[in-house]
Parts: structure tokens; sequence; C-alpha cells
């Protein structure tokens, strides 16, 4: 059985693109802009904006009076200093007045620049520090280290030296790469290519690696300040070529490209120490044209110049050996020639730059029964197609309104036994997260147009048809809708497989896959999205006080995976409400509001997720690092306080967040602990009073033998027990974060009493 979506030709579950293309040349420009008063007499550099705060390296005089110093003028050092934002940056942008990151980082030395994980909990940081006695003799008697520090509270931990330091050298400008956990940075240790030469060092575990030096960069020149963003790296250098001092390049990592000038944006004097937004559009850097280092804007503009190639391998259907020697020839909508070749001796064809803005078909002179597959641009095969009467195989272009099947029921929607399948889909709107498309009619005709099947969408957009007939071919039809849509197809186990969009007409068609370019040669902009497997969809909804008076515009929410990863950001309605449609399988997601409004108290806000059917099955507050943190698996151990001893806890001491879990178990209906349970209170309040720092994140859950309200209200109603019982103790209660799940995660379908429970998470 398959099922046509406004007719789209050849797609398949994947990252399918049968076109596929060739990078001829990237080009990476900036338009600087000044910043009207950020800067000062003195000097602002290396910028680096984490969240909504601006974090800068200064030697400007700070608050004297909250420190009860006086000569700050004859020190001159160098310390970090924040600013948070009331805007999006850019020349006119708004933010506080500026002020020193953390004083207990401060030290009689320089401090900065410094650097993020995407998290935010993490800050990396140069600091110069003494030379040890046995190095004093062959250099000076301060070197540049770095070190991290991570996030207590509302301020920073000791920084924590890195382990690859050595005092002998220098070490500096930090820049933390997320998605491959290294920290870049530049050095003049021995072994390098030059004077100062960019490295980095990849964190597994809980263990740096020894630093490697990036020998496709380096020169026998300065290579400093690396900046990386989605795979390129941009740092400074004074190799010969540039326009004076330090000037700004860019190379995209692991490719064989040369190293190219960010084209618009050097000078005469020092251009250094970047900041890029993700999305590469924007950004700030460091420039000392006025004669002092100040901070400046940027625009960016990525510019790809590619040729299509179009790649595939012709197989006999019912004959044995290759086909080889055969005439393939594309032809346009008029059956006008535009390309012809011949297949090799593994009966494979290419054709490069294939310049037609229009549809077009492939096909093979001869009038032997073939198979077509398509390959992508790294060869592999995405796709097989078989010729239609007349011996064309038809392709068409990603958003066109016809062609040939698609295929939608999931593998594990189809009963083999009896070969029917099971499609299960909902419908939704673009624009309006906590609105769905009720009683929509919703219809499955035949190749010739006939109406098979009809429902209706029920009050979430959701409809099913069962007991499809898997050999036949059937086309998906939504009549007279006037609203943009989408449709998301699931699979049995409730992940979004399939994602369709509406035309002008109502019809669908597949998202636009990556890449999605044109069949001429040009130069575009590479921003198209991508088609993801598989993905999960969450709705969810803050509510807060006068929401719908004071959110007129709605609020930018960001979800980011365990690593800090920014995964997608979004905006909810006027309401509270939102939707995202492509986040991972299976992980925790930890959620975060745009905290630049001062009008709005964050500790009243409550997160509600709900599922598909519009379940409610997750209420969420605010917790570490200021995330709503979403656990759709819950914890996956079972170590309790009562099992370790207490200096074994590590809290806070690496990147990704280490926790200890308590998990505690109630009857049936009850909302207070299991009495065998509550020494491991005990043991956790002793914990809790000798480590006033400790703060406490409580994950309720219920079983499923009730109505989903009911478990939900109870598993809130288990989670202030926990808490209340510490209250009762002297612990305040800022300390503490409640999240109920009600039935939604059970360890154990069958054993109730392992449902009944709650995970305490110290951090």
């Amino acid at each position: 059985m398959r099922i046509l979506i406004s007719f789209l030709m050849i797609c398949c579950f994947g990252r399918v693109s049968a076109q596929t293309y060739e990078v001829v040349e990237v080009e990476i420009s900036c338009t600087p802009k000044t910043i009207e008063g950020l800067n000062s007499e003195g000097s602002e550099f290396c910028p680096f904006v984490s969240g909504q705060t601006l974090y800068f390296t200064s030697n400007r005089e700070y608050d004297l009076f909250n420190i009860g110093e006086n000569n700050w003028k004859n020190s001159g050092y160098l310390n970090i200093f924040k600013a948070p934002l009331k805007s999006d940056i850019g020349t006119d942008m708004k933010f506080k007045n500026p002020e020193i990151v953390s004083y207990s980082l401060k030290i009689d030395n320089h401090t900065g620049p410094l650097c993020f994980t995407d998290s935010g909990d993490t800050m990396f940081f140069t600091q110069v520090r003494p030379v040890s006695k046995e190095n004093r003799k062959r250099s000076s008697k301060y070197k540049p280290q770095l070190f991290m520090s991570i996030k207590k509270g509302n301020d920073w931990g000791d920084p924590i030296a890195m382990p690859f330091n050595n005092d002998a050298y220098s070490f500096g400008h930090p820049s933390y790469d997320a998605q491959n956990r290294r920290l870049y940075f530049a050095s003049d240790q021995e072994g390098g290519s030059g004077q100062k030469d960019i490295y980095y060092s990849e964190l597994s575990g809980d263990k740096w690696s020894e630093p490697v030096e990036l020998k496709a960069i380096n020169s026998e020149h300065n290579e400093v300040f690396p900046a990386i963003i989605e795979g390129y790296l941009f740092f400074a250098s004074d190799m010969p070529g540039g326009k004076g001092g330090l000037d700004l390049y860019w190379k995209k990592l692991g490719s064989e490209d040369e190293i190219k000038a960010v084209q618009d944006i050097n000078s005469e004097a020092d251009d250094f120490g970047m900041y890029i937004e993700k999305g590469m559009t924007r950004g700030l850097y460091s420039t000392n044209k006025s004669g002092n280092d100040d901070i400046a804007y940027f625009d960016m503009e990525k510019k790809v110049t590619i040729k299509n190639v179009l790649a595939g391998r012709f197989t006999y259907r019912n004959l044995s050996g290759e086909a080889k020697g055969l005439d393939v020839i594309i032809v346009g909508e008029e059956d006008e020639l535009i390309l012809e070749t011949t297949t090799d001796e593994e009966g494979k064809f290419k054709f490069n730059s294939i310049d037609y803005e229009g549809d077009f078909t492939i096909r093979s002179k001869t009038e032997d029964d073939l198979y077509l597959t398509i390959y992508d641009k790294d060869g592999n095969p995405v796709t097989d197609l078989v010729s239609d009467g007349e011996g064309g195989f038809s392709y068409k272009k990603i958003g066109y309104d016809k062609g040939g099947t698609l295929t939608l029921v999931p593998e594990n929607m189809v009963d083999m036994a009896l070969n029917q399948g099971h499609l299960s889909g909902q419908f939704i709107y673009e624009k309006f997260p906590g609105k769905y498309p009720n009683e929509l009619k919703v219809l499955l005709a035949d190749d010739e147009g006939n109406m098979k099947f009809e429902t209706f969408t029920d009050q979430n957009g959701n409809f099913d048809f069962r007991k499809l007939d898997m050999e036949e071919n059937y086309i998906l039809k939504v009549p007279e809708n006037k609203e943009k849509l989408i449709l998301l197809i699931y699979d049995k186990k409730g992940n979004v497989v399939a994602q369709l969009k509406s035309d002008d007409r109502g019809a669908f068609t597949y998202r636009k896959l990556k890449p999605t370019y044109s069949n001429s040669l040009k130069v575009i902009e590479e921003d198209e999205d991508m088609f993801v497997l598989e993905s999960k969809t969450v709705s969810g909804y803050f509510e807060y006080k006068n929401i719908a008076t004071q959110l007129e515009k709605g609020l930018k929410v960001q979800a980011y995976d365990e690593d800090g990863f920014l995964l997608e950001e979004t905006m909810t309605d006027k309401g509270g409400k939102f939707r995202f449609r492509d986040l991972p399988v299976g992980d925790n997601v930890l959620f975060k509001l745009d905290e630049s409004d001062e009008r709005l108290d964050m500790e009243d806000f409550t997160l509600y997720i709900y599922d598909r059917n519009g379940k409610k099955i997750a209420q969420l507050r605010r917790g570490q690092n200021d995330f709503f943190i979403f656990k759709p698996l819950g914890f996956d151990t079972e170590s309790t306080l009562s099992q370790k001893e207490e200096d074994s806890l590590d809290i806070n001491l690496s990147l990704k967040t280490d926790y200890e879990l308590v998990v505690v178990y109630f009857n049936t209906n009850e909302s207070k602990v299991k009495s065998s349970d509550q020494k491991k209170l005990a043991d956790l309040l002793k914990l809790l009073k000798e480590h006033p720092e400790i703060e406490v994140e409580v994950n309720a859950y219920a079983d499923a033998r009730s109505s989903d309200e009911y478990n939900l209200v109870l598993s809130e109603k288990r989670g202030n027990w926990v808490v209340d019982y510490f209250l009762k103790q002297g612990i305040p209660k800022d300390r503490f974060i409640v999240n109920a799940y009600g039935e939604t995660q059970l360890v154990d379908e069958e054993a109730h009493d392992l449902n009944r429970r709650a995970e305490i998470r110290i951090y």
C-alpha cells in the first residue's frame, strides 16, 4: 500500500535528496558597525553572549564602593564583565550597566577573555598567574593559563586549572565547541608551527586530552583568538597578505579548502575576538581602529556557490549482469533533450551542472525492464525507482505538486500476516501552537480519484485509517481547508516519522530537505531546513498570572539537550502556548524562557507538557541554571544515598551535569513516603545541612490505576510532601524544585509499587 500526498515524487524515510550537489565556493563577508554606549576610555574586547547576557574583557573602572577599593586606576588589570541585555544584539542594543562577573574570580592580575558552554553553567577563561620556580629561569614571571569555573547559584565556583596547562608557556583565548566537546585555544607551547598557534583539547568522560595542534590552520606567524560556530573556525592572524596587525580569517574544519580572509571587516588596525550567533547572520568582534580596543557589531553574509549533480545506477529487474553501455538522457517538460551520457561498466552514470529550471525525466534508450537507483552526494543510495510504461523515470524537485508515490505507513504499523497497514496522523496549525483543526474531513482516494475512506480529526487534530491494503495506492486529501496545516505521521512508538506541509491549495508536500537547491548553477544561501527521520513533537503551556495581558507578543522559548546544545527555539502565543516539532527521540529536553522582560517573575511560571492527545503529562518548575527540565524517561539509575558515602558525592565538578539520586516510594493513593524509605530522607537532610550550596530537584510519579488528571495531582502532592519534610527541618524552600509526571513515566506496567515513586536529584 502506497499513499500519495499531493502526488509527491520519489521519497522514502530518511534524508533524501535525489538531486545532489557539489560546493564550488563559499564566501563569508561581514559589514562592521559601531555600538553606542558600550565602550569606555579603556579597552573592551572579546565579546561573548550567553543567554541574555553580554560578557567581555575590559580594564575599565568598576564599582569601587561595593568592594571598598579606592586605587583602581593604579592597577589597571583586565577583568571580565557582564551586561544583561534588554534587546537583541545590534548597533542600538540595550543593556544594563556592566559589572564584574564575579569577585571570587578577580585576582591581582589579568583575567579574560572567556567563553561558556551552551547551557551557560560552565565558564572557561584566561587568567595570568605566577610562573613556578622551575620555569622562571626560561620565561617571564607571569604566564596566562586556562581555567574553568562552574556556576553555583548566582555566583561562580573557584577556578579549576585545565589539566594541560604548563606555566612555561602561554595558554589563552578559549572557545568551546559543545557539539564535539572540544576546547579550542591559543598557545606558544613547544612543538608548534610558529609563534602562537591554535590547539584543541577534547573532553572524553571527565578527562581532557592532550592538546592537538590544528596544523591545517597554523603558520610561522601568530594564529590566535579562535571562535567555533557550526563547523567553521574563525581566528585572528598577523600572517602576510593581510591589511595590517591582526586580521580575521576562517576555514571550514575538516575540509581541504584554503584559509580565507573574512571579507569587508579587516582594517589596518588589529581585528580579532569574534562572537558569532547561531545561524551565522550577525555577531560582535574586537577592533582597535580608534586607538583603543573596542567592541563593534557586524552583519554576516555566507554565500555558497554550488553546481547540481544527479548520480544513479541502472540494474535489470529480471536479468543478471550489469546494465553497462546504456544511453541515458534527461528530457525537459516539453520532451526536449537536455543532457545525454552512457552508463559505465557497473551501470552507473552521472550528470554534472544540470542547468534546467523545470521538472525533468530520466530515460534509458532500451526496452529492457530496469530499476533506477539514485545516490546522494556521498554515494549512498537514497531511493529506487521503477520505469513507467514509456521507460521514463520522472524526477520532480522537492516542493513541486506532481509526481509519483510516497509510502507513509511505518513498518511497525503494518500487520505482516494480513498485509494491512495503520496510518496514524495529526494535523496542526503551523502558526498557532495551541490550536488544532477539529472535525476536519480527511479522505483517502484510489489512483483514479475515487473516494475509498473518510474520517474526521478529533479535537487535537488526530485521525487514523486502519486495515489499509498494503498492495493499493491511495491519495490523501483534505477538502475545503483554507488554513496552513502541517501533517505529522506517527509510528507505533509515538515518534514522528514524516512531516508534510500544505501549499496554497491545501495539498501536502514534504518539508524542504537539506540541501534543496534549484537546477542551475548560481550563488545561494545555505539555510534550508533539514528533514528528520524520527523526531518528537512536544507541546507546552506556560502558566503565569495575567499572561494574556502581559505577553501580547509571546515569549521566546529555547530547547536544549543535556549537553547544553541548542536544539530549537520558538515563540509562545500570547496565552503562553508553544510547540516544538523536531526534538530528538528519547532524550531529556531542557526548556528555557527569555528572561529579558523585567516585568515577569520567572519563579511564578509553571510549564505543563501535553501529548498529541491533549493529555497533560508533566508539570515542571524552573530549576537548575534556570531550565525547565523535561525527562521523558525519568532517571535510569537506582542508586540511593544510603548506599553511598557522603564524601563520594561529586557536585558540579564537570561540564556534564553530575548528580546523585535518591529514590523513595509511596503506598497506594498516599502522598507520604513509606516509613522504610524515610531513612534515606534523613541521610539527605544531614547532607543538605552540611552543604548549604546544594539544591534539590524532586520528580514525582504515580502508577496508572486512576485517571490522568488524578494521577498528575497525586504525583504533585507526593513531591510537595518530600519538600515539606525538609522545610520542617529548617531547609529553605528556595533550594527545592518539584516536577510532577503523573502516570506517564512507568518503570514497569505490571509492578505498580515501583511506579509510585519520587526521584530526588541533588546538584
